[in-house]
């Protein structure tokens, strides 16, 4: 851990060279953000015991997925709240996960209508859909990851640690990026999953701070996305085929505009 937080140290200053991230308190909370990423990078491994035990999960679908999930969240809040000493709802109100929604559902209608109507056109039903598939990989996923990996990691790095908006979002697409590596059938395919998750990661990191810390957007677009691919045979994982593609690409720019509209200058630095 020494090492871990000297390491962080040195970054902290060349992000902010002359800004209080120098300060040990940052580099704990970077530390402590970096243990949480890391911890949920084996979490599903470390926990099977436990889950092995629960014979009340093998009868319900997600529910080993949805524990892991929560306790992942759990450990990222408690270790940011002893890293900053703040307390839950503190770290939670900075998530943006308590932000309103309004503004957000009405962005969302802008990009997901196209996308639906698309997929309606061009698209065929998925006819193995389960309701607690979309329940889970559509909604309740979703929200886990964005809340985990963007809520609560990049608000610390940023609004706790000073570091760059841009660096902040990528130090946790890469463990949201590996953590798909399994999806791939083979290195070709899962460095292709491991390219677009990561993306997809930086991209949902821009919508929370550009949207000044309102982790809603990245939740819907995330929740959108996910579900769309569900409901429809868009492909086997994030690689997709052409109108999977085609879709996200188009709801990427519909949605990218709209927001450097609607928000033309991005706050970054409010605590």
């Amino acid at each position: 851990m020494h090492v871990v937080s000297a390491a962080l140290l040195t970054l902290n200053q060349t992000l902010m060279p002359g800004s209080d991230t120098t300060h040990p308190r940052t580099t704990w909370i970077a530390c402590a953000v970096s243990l949480a990423l890391l911890y949920a990078s084996f979490s599903g491994s470390l926990l099977r015991p436990l889950g092995s035990h629960l014979t009340w999960m093998k009868s319900v679908p997600y529910s080993y997925s949805a524990l892991v999930s929560a306790i992942d969240i759990i450990v990222m809040v408690a270790l940011i709240c002893l890293a900053a000493r703040q307390t839950p709802a503190t770290t939670l109100q900075q998530s943006g996960v308590l932000a309103d929604p309004r503004q957000a559902l009405r962005w969302m209608l802008l990009w997901l209508l196209p996308a639906l109507l698309l997929c309606l056109a061009f698209g065929a039903y998925n006819p193995a859909l389960q309701p607690l598939d979309v329940l889970w990989k559509g909604v309740f996923g979703p929200f886990s990851e964005e809340l985990f990996y963007r809520g609560l990691a990049i608000a610390a790095l940023v609004r706790l640690c000073a570091w760059r908006w841009w660096l902040a979002c990528l130090w946790p697409a890469l463990f949201f990026a590996i953590a798909h590596f399994a999806q791939g059938k083979d290195w070709q395919s899962a460095l292709g999953i491991v390219a677009i998750t990561g993306a997809g990661g930086m991209l949902f990191g821009w919508l929370f701070v550009r949207w000044r810390f309102n982790l809603w957007p990245a939740i819907l677009l995330h929740v959108g996305l996910n579900s769309l691919f569900l409901c429809f045979d868009l492909g086997e994982n994030a690689l997709g085929g052409w109108l999977l593609n085609g879709m996200r690409i188009g709801v990427v720019l519909i949605a990218v505009w709209v927001t450097v509209r609607w928000f033309p200058v991005a706050k970054t630095t409010a605590r």
